[in-house]
């Protein structure tokens, strides 16, 4: 992995006040807080992190969970909004059953590449 520093990446997210910032040791320990901010909101927890995958590009990781239950569309759909932009596009990845590793069982990952290495999937025509 390249040296990161996301806290300076242009596209490493700068949410709105409500959100309400949490220290690195809460969420991944002082090994990660070079590449990781988090936040709280309404009960949802957001994690944000920087790295370069196999690919050799750069992705933003943002994770949104809950603490008894998945988030709602609703919820992703504003936490991609305002962690990755409307502007951008976002994967959320479910993987294959033998890669799938479960740290939380209430817990959604958003993937964001200012490379947007992706196909246009509208076929053209704009709309999924």
């Amino acid at each position: 992995m390249k040296d990161i520093k996301i806290k300076d990446a242009a596209y490493f997210p700068r949410p709105q006040a409500i959100y309400k910032a949490l220290p690195i040791a809460l969420t991944m320990g002082e090994a990660a807080a070079e590449y990781m901010a988090g936040w709280e909101f309404n009960g949802l927890i957001i994690l944000a992190s920087a790295g370069e995958y196999d690919d050799g590009k750069e992705w933003l990781h943002v994770s949104v969970s809950r603490k008894s239950r998945l988030p709602m569309y609703e919820e992703l759909t504003r936490i991609k909004r305002d962690f990755i932009g409307d502007d951008k596009k976002a994967v959320f990845i479910l993987p294959e059953k033998e890669k799938h590793v479960n740290i939380h069982d209430y817990c959604l990952h958003l993937f964001y590449s200012a490379e947007n290495p992706l196909p246009d999937f509208t076929g053209g025509s704009g709309s999924i």
